[in-house]
């Protein structure tokens, strides 16, 4: 049937529905563009347990995303290390009597165990920035070394193999071709070959080869932080000048030497940048306890965005915030 179109009141409504449709999409794309700002993951002790909470980059809207299992009762668990990308978030809780990578929603709903390693604790989970994947750090008894889980197909992967006391804090590349991470070689050996240091920042790629050793990085404090745009690495070690852990920057070329960030007068721990760039997020114990702060990537106009007096740490950002918050 062929339908002719001329008639003024046809064309007026077609242009009426023309016009909602846009305002529709319009007032739907502002929408999402509203919520594309990333939320920071954290854990905090507020509530007298280990849990993972969310906020606002200003510190607002805090929310906590899970509460201990009916296991946890009567002992105190731990709900740990989290990651996020898109709406899901993966962390590591010992809430079956070993710790192990569950995943929760960014609204803190449909709670799922994604990994059951029964002679292992896993920990330090962190998604690829597809998705995909999430490596993570499997020990047994003192030995660690990282594996990667295909969120899809359950899939597992070891990706390192290392000697010493193994691997650890697997962090992927913006680009997810390498991950950079945490290697003791041969804890309390002396002297160390001269290949090789304690606790170095190593680089691998996700099916295990490509190991390099970072230049010639020693004594480093997990976790590291990529940069956005590959280039940049951050760290903790400790602060020649005053003993405290400090955040430090580093070209992943190693063109210029590592740059301290935060203040050297009080410990630092868990530096993250955020997916622009233009911010790290770390932790502080400037006011006593452990805070979470913000600031600059170069380091300045540093402040205290938790405001609490108890335990707040292990920042860290939503990934390809592509999808809207339910």
């Amino acid at each position: 049937m062929k339908h002719n179109y001329s008639s003024p009141l046809i064309l007026s409504l077609l242009t009426l529905g023309a016009i909602v449709s846009s305002c529709s999409r319009q007032s739907y794309q502002t929408t999402i563009a509203q919520q594309k700002q990333p939320l920071i993951v954290f854990v905090s002790a507020r509530d007298g347990d280990y849990s993972i909470y969310s906020m606002k980059q200003d510190g607002s809207d805090v929310t906590r995303l899970t509460d201990p299992s009916t296991a946890c009762v009567l002992q105190q668990c731990f709900d740990t290390y989290p990651t996020a990308c898109r709406n899901t978030i993966a962390f590591s809780s010992d809430r079956t009597g070993r710790f192990q990578i569950y995943t929760v929603s960014i609204t803190g709903t449909s709670l799922a165990q994604l990994t059951d390693t029964p002679n292992a604790d896993l920990d330090a989970p962190d998604y690829s920035h597809d998705c995909n994947s999430i490596v993570y750090t499997q020990a047994v008894s003192y030995h660690r070394q990282l594996y990667i889980t295909n969120t899809t197909t359950g899939a597992v992967t070891q990706v390192t193999n290392d000697d010493g006391s193994g691997a650890c804090c697997g962090k992927f590349s913006p680009d997810d071709t390498t991950i950079a991470y945490i290697h003791d070689p041969f804890p309390g050996a002396s002297p160390l070959p001269s290949s090789e240091a304690p606790m170095s920042i190593y680089t691998i790629s996700p099916d295990g080869s490509n190991k390099q050793w970072l230049c010639n990085t020693s004594d480093i404090v997990p976790p590291l932080s990529w940069s956005p745009d590959g280039k940049t690495i951050v760290f903790l070690t400790a602060s020649p000048a005053t003993g405290h852990l400090q955040v430090f920057s580093m070209p992943v070329d190693c063109s210029t030497p590592p740059k301290g960030l935060s203040n050297p007068d009080f410990d630092a721990f868990d530096p993250a940048f955020s997916p622009d760039g233009k911010y790290i997020a770390y932790v502080s114990t400037q006011y006593g306890n452990e805070r979470i702060f913000l600031m600059n990537a170069d380091g300045s106009n540093s402040f205290d965005i938790t405001n609490d007096v108890h335990l707040n740490d292990q920042p860290t950002w939503q990934k390809d915030i592509l999808l809207p918050v339910p």
